[in-house]
């Protein structure tokens, strides 16, 4: 397999090392790295993420990596993979701690606001369904319908239904996955969802 320089990006939240063990177990060379010369250096880049939207966009200020990731990803169009909380990140903005985030989607995170809450738990935890929307490369090998681990309360709401590539439904219909141009995004875990979940991450780190 070719090997490829991918940065999975630390800025104190995320799991880390979860995402490294799957990817090597595959077979794929990944850095875990807060430096911003790992990211200007890679080839491609993994935004995770769990935790608080505020304090992520805080910590990922603090470590003056918001303007290089800008950089790489609007300017350089360098592929970028956000998972959970790090898809969350590229909204215009959160609910949660009402933050401003990267910008890089015409989004925003909302926070489930579901009737039935006997049936639908806050969070979304757990598997659930993928319904894939349109034809992508990180999707390669991977059925409609496939299943995906989940453990979130926040989703995204896009202004642009183009950036749409997958949704579930909890409740209400919400974007489970998001591309546009160079940017992707999964609300779900990939590191946790076994075969499928490996095939994404490496699709994406092949593109």
């Amino acid at each position: 397999m070719r090997s490829q320089k991918c940065t999975i990006v630390d800025y104190g939240t995320g799991n880390l090392n979860s995402i490294k063990r799957t990817l090597d177990r595959i077979g794929i060379g990944c850095i875990i790295s807060s430096s911003a010369n790992d990211i200007v250096n890679a080839s491609k880049i993994i935004l995770p993420g769990v935790g608080h939207f505020g304090k992520a966009m805080s910590n990922l200020n603090g470590l003056n990596l918001a303007d290089v990731l800008n950089e790489e990803v609007l300017i350089k169009q360098k592929p970028v993979l956000g998972i959970c909380l790090g898809m969350e990140l590229m909204a215009k903005a959160s609910e949660e701690g009402n933050a401003r985030g990267l910008g890089w989607l015409a989004a925003g995170a909302t926070r489930f606001d579901i009737g039935d809450s006997d049936r639908y738990k806050i969070p979304h935890m757990g598997w659930n369904e993928i319904s894939i929307r349109k034809t992508s490369r990180l999707m390669e090998g991977i059925e409609d319908g496939s299943e995906f681990y989940f453990a979130h309360s926040y989703h995204l709401t896009l202004d642009d239904p183009a950036d749409l590539l997958a949704e579930t439904e909890y409740g209400t219909g919400f974007p489970s996955a998001i591309e546009k141009n160079n940017i992707f995004g999964v609300q779900y875990h990939p590191e946790k969802s076994h075969d499928v979940g490996a095939r994404l991450l490496k699709n994406f780190v092949e593109m």
